[in-house]
Formats: C-alpha cells, structure tokens, sequence
C-alpha cells in the first residue's frame, strides 16, 4: 500500500492541503471581490489562485491513482489521461504566475506591459504542450521552473516602487522571493535525484515549501486588499468630508447672497446719487476738496458692496481679451505705497505675451487680494514673486511670498468667509473669500503650497480661458456728437435727479419716468428717444418685465435701451444678466463709464431705421 512510502505519503499530503488551501483563498479572494467590485488586482489574484487549485487538485488525483492500485484502474505514465492531466496541470500552473504578474501590477497601480498580453495565451499553450515530449513528473519540475522563477521576478520587479509601511505588500515582496528561490532549488533537486537518489526524500518536500510558500503569498494578498481597501474607504470619507465642507460654504454663500441682495439695491441708489453729486461738485473750486473726501468714501462703501456679490458668488462676468502682464503690472501699480515703504518688492516673471480671455475686474480684484496678504505675511525687505504660465486651455497665477506659510491644519478653512489668522482690527477675513468666489465664478480653482524648502507660500490660481470675449464695436461719429435725448426710468427720484444733472451736464435732454407701465402708456413718444435707460428693480413689471415686453412687442425701441440695477447679487438677476440682449451696467454708476455706453448705444441706433 502506497501509505506505507514515506516518501510518496508526505509528496500526496502536501498536494492535498497545498489544494485545499488553494480553494480556501478562492473563497476568500472572491468574498473580497463581491465587495470591492472596482479593484482588479482582486479579480486578477483570484484567477490565479483559481488557476492554482484546479491544477493541484488534477495532480493530486493524478498521483492518488498512481499508487492506489486498489483503484478501479492504475494511471501509467505515458497514456493520454496522464497526458492530459499533465496538460492541464501545466498551463495552469503558468497560468497561475501570469495572474499573479499581472495582478502585482494593478496593485501597484500601473498598467501590464503589453508584451504580457501578446506572451499570455502562446506561453501557456506551449507549457500546456510540455507533456507530450515529457511524461515524468520530476522532468516537469524543471520545464515549469523558468516559467515561474520569471513571473517571480516580473512580479518582483512590479511591485519594487511600492510603499513599505503596509505589511501585506511586505509579506507580498517575501512570498515571492520565497517562490523564487524555492523554484531555484527545485530544478536543481530535480536535475540531480538522477545521480543522488538520496534526494528523492527533498524533493517531495516540495509541495510543502509551496505550501508555505502559497501562504504566506495568500496572506500577504488577503492583507494587501484589506489594506487597499482601507486607503480607499478612508480616501472617499475625506472627500466626503470636503464635500461637506464645500456644501456647508455654498449654503452660507447662498444665505449671504440672499442678503447682500437686498443689501446691495438698498445701498447701490444712495451711494449713486452721493457719487453723482460729489462728481458735479468737484467741478466747483469751492467745494472740490470736501467733495472728493465724499466720493473716496462712497467709492469705499461701493467696493465693498460689489466684494460682497463677488463672496456671494452672483457677480456677472464680462469676459474680454486680456494681455496678462499689462493685468499683472497694473494691478501691481495700485498697491498702496506703504509695503514700498517697508522695502518689500514685486517681482514679476510674466511673458509679454500671454492673453487670457477672463472679467478683467475680477482677476484685478484676485490678484490684489493674494499680493496684498502676501505683502502681510513678508517680513521687511522682503520680495513677493508674482508669475503666470499657460496650463492647457487656462492661465495659472502663483504669489509666493516669504512669510511663515500656511500651516495644514488651517488650509482647509483659509477660503471661508470671515475666517483669518490676522489679530482683531487687521482683517476681515474676505480678502481669500472673495478671491476663492471669483475664480470659482470664473470655472477656475485656487490652492495653497508650500514655498520652496518650507518657506513662505504660493498660492496658486487657474483660469481657464472663456469660450469667447465679448465683441464691442467701436464708436465711429463724424465731427462733434450731436444732442441726445434719454428716457431714465427708475423709481427712486434722487437717482433721477442725479442721473438728469450729469446728463444735462454733457447736453443731453433728460425725461423721467418712475415705472416701466407708465412709459408704455406712451409708447409713441418712446420713439422719439435716442436712448433709454431702464433700472431693473422697480414696482410693476420693472425692468425685467419691459426687456420681456420690447423683446416681443419693439425690437426697434430695445436696440435703444440699456438697462441698469443695483442688485447683481441675486440669482435673478444673475440669470436676466445671462440672457439679456442689451448692456447691463451696475449702480453705482461711474457716469463717464455710463455715458460712454449711453452714446455708443445711441450712434448704433442711427445704423437702424426708427419709426416717427
């Protein structure tokens, strides 16, 4: 009886538990493989150990049936199911370390070489035809060991830039110089039992080294996933943490804008009619000097207002061609000159040539915030470098200045509204805000890093560029411009009275209206207006509902008219902005600004007949 052969007993016992062991870590494998259903190592690393214990098991009954002789019939070397099942055991052994090649390298994130794919299928085949020409199992030892001394090195190879804190790809790295050399030394045993017979008794030992072998590697695997699987998990409950965070900034940006909306209506009207008259009373001698204390003010309180839109994240846009080192330069010009008196410089590293179509204001606003609190953050003498590059279908801006840096702990809150690290007095806390809105508005993103050798830090803003600027044709009048008539329609009768001295002012003839019905009642004379200018707020239908009104009714009379408000924070607005067919210019006004556009307006009409 065959249990009487040590040898032989030791070699059928270790298939035997080498087998099962293979078809425990199948049921393991695909467990974790129902979970992670994303992770192809896992379908790869089955597949193999799958490979593995159906060849084992075809072996192990193979070997039963050469020393049962009990059985109901012997297999002998040599007749076909021998043949085939040394066939079949052979390429799936090969098969077996080609998974496990392949498997190494989607755990390690990369791609298989393509030589792999090309080699799979004629690789196999050709250890699968092995058997024909050798019949024994100890030559068959040697002819698999190439196969799997390479997929052990491939594998090696695959995982060798790997991270060494985690133990499953540790115990991953042993197993398989452990597989390695135990391939090693069964070609060698096999090539001499021949001459030293006495090595029969090592070479049964083989299927327990694989043993071990086979362990350790499904351990390391199972540990690996896990491990994978934890960095995942833990990977997606940051992001959704960031996701709340970013939630819970909109709804506040959403509760703000909200405010600012009504805010800014409420303050845009006053603060038109006190920059309008601080404007005419510039022009008398007497008064120059108070009044131009009143237009700094309000010019304060204006900046302020349209910071707030801008935070709430409902600003309108107008895209326009930009040279960016003109942008750069001019917004460098306008830093106060305290930071120069502390000898803190910019220095730029802009190509004269890069354009960037984007809203000219907004990135001017941008890039004062960052260089200003990089000024901040410099110790004297220091120098603040401003650069620009083309990324792609954008432009990214980076200030790096000299100061401490950001630490991680506050990176993720450095964007929120009112959040600063300046001592009381020093900051708001919407300078970051502010900039982090725009670019969002912009389609953009703004990040911070670390300086150079852990200094200071670069904030680092992409814009992409805009799909199209804006096209604004040219004034084209011969000689002096002639008299104008404007229609003002607002409901706030000092914006009127305002909007009526400095239009008087540049010969204009000035009529009022407080409601859009009442200048629809008279539709006839509206004809006879070179311009008309429509606040968006006001009881009634408003604006809104008079830019419907026209659009439908009097495209003659809407090619004539431009539309004014003082709440662009509001999502309303934001969205009639976006579908208005005519200029849009936001309160309070700069009335040179305005009536450039008031006469540009007024000579198009002239291209087009107006009925009398």
């Amino acid at each position: 009886m065959f249990l009487f052969d040590r040898i032989d007993f030791v070699a059928l016992v270790g298939l035997w538990v080498q087998a099962f062991v293979a078809w425990v870590f199948v049921a393991i494998l695909g467990a974790l493989r129902q979970r992670e259903s994303s992770f192809d190592a896992l379908r790869s690393f089955r597949r193999a150990f799958l490979a593995l214990a159906v060849s084992l098991s075809i072996l192990s009954v193979r070997f039963f049936s050469a020393h049962d002789p009990e059985g109901p019939g012997q297999w002998y070397d040599g007749e076909w199911p021998v043949v085939a099942a040394y066939m079949a055991y052979l390429g799936l052994k090969v098969a077996f370390g080609l998974h496990i090649v392949r498997g190494c390298y989607e755990l390690a994130g990369r791609n298989p070489s393509p030589l792999l794919a090309r080699l799979w299928w004629p690789a196999i085949g050709l250890f699968a035809l092995a058997p024909l020409a050798v019949v024994d199992i100890t030559p068959l030892l040697i002819v698999q060991a190439p196969a799997m001394i390479a997929c052990a090195q491939i594998s090696l190879r695959a995982l060798r830039r790997e991270r060494d804190d985690e133990h499953g790809l540790r115990l991953v790295r042993l197993s398989l110089r452990w597989l390695l050399g135990t391939w090693c030394l069964h070609a060698v045993v096999a090539s001499l039992v021949g001459w030293l017979p006495a090595l029969g008794f090592v070479l049964s030992l083989n299927s327990l080294l694989d043993l071990a072998v086979q362990l350790m590697l499904g351990i390391g695997l199972v540990v690996s996933m896990l491990q994978a699987s934890h960095r995942r998990m833990r990977a997606a409950e940051r992001e959704r943490e960031r996701l709340e965070r970013e939630l819970a900034r909109d709804e506040k940006l959403r509760a703000l804008g909200t405010l600012v909306s009504g805010v800014a209506h409420e303050l845009n009207n006053p603060l038109t009619v006190i920059l309008g008259y601080a404007e005419l009373l510039s022009s008398t001698p007497q008064a120059a000097s108070t009044a131009r204390i009143i237009e700094e003010q309000a010019e304060r309180c204006r900046g302020i207002v349209r910071n707030l839109s801008a935070l709430a994240g409902h600003s309108a846009q107008s895209p326009e061609d930009l040279n960016v080192a003109e942008l750069v330069e001019r917004v460098v010009r306008g830093l106060t000159p305290h930071e120069r008196a502390q000898g803190k410089q910019v220095v730029l590293h802009v190509a004269a040539s890069l354009q960037l179509c984007a809203d000219r204001i907004g990135l001017e606003q941008v890039l004062s915030n960052l260089i200003a609190n990089a000024f901040d953050a410099s110790p004297s003498g220091a120098a603040v470098t401003v650069s620009a590059r083309r990324i792609g279908a954008g432009v990214e801006f980076r200030v790096a200045d000299q100061g401490p840096g950001v630490p991680a702990v506050l990176r993720e809150r450095l964007f929120e509204p009112f959040f600063t690290t300046k001592r009381p007095g020093q900051g708001m806390g919407l300078g970051l805000a502010i900039a982090h809105a725009i670019v969002r508005g912009h389609g953009g993103s703004i990040s911070v890093e670390d300086g150079p050798d852990g200094r200071g830090a670069i904030f680092c803003v992409f814009v992409p560029d805009s799909s199209q600027a804006s096209a604004t044709r040219p004034r084209q009048l011969a000689g002096a411009a002639p008299a104008r008539s404007l229609l003002v329609l607002d409901d706030d009768s000092a914006v009127r009275s305002v909007l009526r001295g400095h239009a008087e002012r540049r010969g204009w003839r000035v009529s009022e209206f407080d409601c859009a019905e009442a200048a629809l009642t008279q539709r006839a004379r509206l004809a006879q207006f070179d311009v008309v200018l429509c606040d968006l707020r006001m009881p009634g239908m408003g604006g809104v509902g008079f830019h419907d009104r026209l659009a439908s009714e009097d495209a003659a009379l809407l090619a004539r008219t431009v539309f004014a408000t003082g709440d662009l924070a509001s999502t309303d607005a934001v969205r009639f902005s976006q579908r208005c067919q005519r200029p849009l210019v936001q309160k309070p006004f700069v009335f040179d600004e305005l009536f450039d556009v008031l006469e540009t307006c007024a000579a198009d009409a002239q291209l087009a007949p107006r009925p009398r």
